[in-house]
């Protein structure tokens, strides 16, 4: 067996409060807990022109910071063996710019360019069941019908029973009328379910060295 085998993960995401980012970045740091991985954070291309959102008086800053990451387009999810996709949820669904990113991912499942990697999922929501599961939900269904292996939290860490949801990386940022940043806890789940992503998916190489 190759003793130099890494898993490449690629977390991919939409933000525009910098919630949902903050998780991304999280899940790239637990990826890395796994010798040998690399992690790279993506954004998805916006829907809105960019210096629209620089200047908007609510996500001016918050982009300013999302900005720097660089745009993902289809092809580049070919180079990655993880791949992690996550976008806030918008009246019970991921965003118009994860949705309309994943539509245009036709060609490479012709190809099957996606099939048998490792895929999980994230999302942020400004309320208490505010559609985080169905915005987990609609994204893996689409990674199940792109031919990759799904893989999800459940509740296999002890973290896991009182935070975030058994189907992928969550926050919660306005619970009581305030809004907030994902929290520690957060975070941390979302750092367990990349180092779980990340440590399948090194499984998985390690067995295809032996065929």
């Amino acid at each position: 067996m190759p003793s130099d085998i890494g898993v490449k993960v690629i977390v991919l995401f939409h933000s525009r409060s910098g919630n949902t980012v903050r998780i991304a970045q999280a899940l790239a740091d637990g990826a890395r807990r796994v010798q040998g991985t690399t992690a790279k954070v993506y954004r998805v291309p916006e829907l809105t022109d960019e210096a629209e959102l620089l200047a908007h008086r609510h996500t001016g800053t918050a982009f300013a910071e999302i900005q720097q990451f660089p745009v993902a387009q289809p092809d580049d999810l070919s180079a990655f063996d993880v791949v992690l996709m996550g976008a806030p949820t918008r009246i019970g669904s991921m965003s118009a710019e994860m949705k309309r990113f994943i539509d245009r991912l036709g060609e490479n499942w012709q190809r099957g360019d996606l099939r048998d990697k490792i895929g999980s999922a994230f999302t942020s929501a400004s309320t208490i069941h505010g559609g985080h599961e169905m915005t987990l939900m609609g994204i893996l269904t689409s990674m199940m019908h792109l031919g990759m292996i799904v893989v999800t939290p459940g509740y296999s860490d002890p973290i896991f029973s009182f935070v975030a949801a058994p189907y992928g990386a969550t926050a919660t940022t306005k619970p009581a009328g305030t809004r907030v940043r994902p929290s520690a806890d957060d975070l941390e789940g979302a750092a367990v379910l990349g180092q779980r992503a990340a440590t399948l998916g090194l499984w998985l190489l390690r067995g295809r060295t032996r065929d």
